[in-house]
């Protein structure tokens, strides 16, 4: 028998234009001249919620999962939880749920940041790149960002993959 997800009802909606300041596509590409070796997050944001992808490659090898936050300000939010292949981000598949979390997402000079310096100040070293509107709205029909668009994280529907 196939693996099984929580079931999305039919009745969800079709996700609006998700928008918001921490919308889009981020990249750091820091050290590498190598686009696939970039680490990147493709957000989408409805109201306070943020929903998305994240990834990075370290020692040979690629990571990527889930994240969701809550924005907490229009430049500052909180990751509550993540998924994704086990590394520095997460040690939980996305296929048996979510991890929580409490790490910081911010936006300082126009730039996003998952890290937070020793004195407190921002460490944003994620640019704005543009996001192709067939990943935005591919990212957007996945079952699992209209659960987590719609919903609390801690019912958002378990998936495989990210």
């Amino acid at each position: 028998m196939a693996q099984e997800v929580a079931a999305v009802p039919d009745a969800v909606p079709e996700t609006p234009q998700a928008g918001g300041a921490f919308a889009g596509q981020w990249e750091a590409c820091e050290g590498t001249n190598a686009p696939e070796e970039c680490g990147r997050y493709v957000l989408l944001q409805q109201g306070d919620r943020i929903c998305g992808t994240w990834s990075y490659f370290a020692t040979g090898k690629s990571y990527s999962g889930r994240i969701i936050a809550r924005a907490t300000s229009p430049t500052e939010a909180k990751r509550t939880h993540v998924c994704g292949r086990p590394g520095s981000e997460t040690d939980t598949e996305c296929e048996n749920g979510w991890q929580t979390v409490d790490k910081p997402l911010r936006i300082c000079d126009g730039k996003l940041g998952d890290m937070t310096r020793a004195d407190g100040s921002c460490f944003a070293d994620y640019q704005s790149v543009p996001l192709a509107d067939e990943a935005r709205v591919a990212l957007q029909a996945e079952p699992w960002m209209q659960a987590c668009l719609a919903r609390d994280p801690d019912v958002a529907p378990k998936g495989a993959g990210s």
